[in-house]
């Protein structure tokens, strides 16, 4: 299970996402690389998904393999020059890719 900080929860809970849509955290192939990443954007709700919940509001799925992977991380905000960011802390405490909204 990823864990996600306060911080975080607040920074997600401002993103927007079409209606009947949940904000997720998914492996992201990426073209030029061929390398796999992990993007946030709006989509279908699985249900093998981690949701992560704030107030009695879901605020993020995470799927299932991103999940599983990143086991024992933890997403934080992090500053960027485009302004607040997300990170992720590896359980080794090694910062790993960051996201931007």
């Amino acid at each position: 299970m990823i864990q996600v900080t306060e911080e975080a929860k607040e920074l997600f809970q401002n993103v927007e996402h079409p209606e009947g849509t949940v904000l997720r955290l998914d492996p992201v192939m990426d073209e030029n690389s061929g390398q796999t990443q992990i993007g946030i954007a709006a989509g279908e709700p699985r249900e093998d998904d981690q949701v992560v919940d704030h107030d009695g509001e879901e605020l993020l799925h995470i799927a299932a393999p991103v999940s599983e992977a990143l086991a024992g991380s933890t997403l934080n905000v992090v500053d960027t020059p485009e302004g607040p960011g997300i990170g992720i802390t590896t359980p080794d405490g090694e910062p790993g890719e960051n996201s931007t909204n």
